[in-house]
């Protein structure tokens, strides 16, 4: 009697693992890992514009900036180009300076500060935001005028 239980429970040993090892999840088969570069495709609007203030026109409230615009070639390779564009001021554009403060050593806190048209000096380097699309402006008016610290 005893030899049957041990038997019995032997038998049903085997047969749990083996349904453990049938019923079993497969794994997923492994995606496939491509050597390719993705496609770089340039952005269809722009909102802003970084560059170099070239001169700036206080009585015609506006300001000339050689920007700095990034585009893609013939090969789909990034490059840099530079563009002279025409930033319109209006009462509703904003200005502020950013810097960065060390908070901590080795840790640097970014803060903006308000200023107005007056504190633009030629050769500042500015980011521009307009609310229109500005891809193929030669002019447009800006929202807002960010001068950017020079290692930016």
């Amino acid at each position: 009697m005893k030899k049957i239980i041990v038997i019995s429970l032997v038998l049903i040993f085997i047969i749990l693992i083996a349904l453990t090892l049938v019923l079993k999840p497969k794994a997923p088969p492994k995606a496939e890992i491509s050597p390719e570069v993705p496609e770089i495709t340039q952005p269809k609007v722009l909102y802003n514009l970084a560059g170099s203030i070239e001169k700036i026109e206080f009585l015609k409230d506006s300001l000339v900036l050689e920007a700095t615009i990034i585009q893609i070639d013939e090969t789909g390779q990034p490059i840099q180009k530079t563009e002279i564009r025409k930033v319109i001021v209006t009462p509703f554009t904003k200005f502020s300076h950013l810097t960065f403060v060390e908070t901590e050593p080795n840790r640097r806190t970014p803060q903006e500060a308000s200023i107005t048209f007056k504190d633009l000096k030629t050769g500042d380097y500015i980011e521009v935001v307009s609310n229109q699309d500005i891809s193929q402006a030669e002019e447009f008016e800006a929202i807002k005028i960010r001068v950017l610290p020079k290692s930016f």
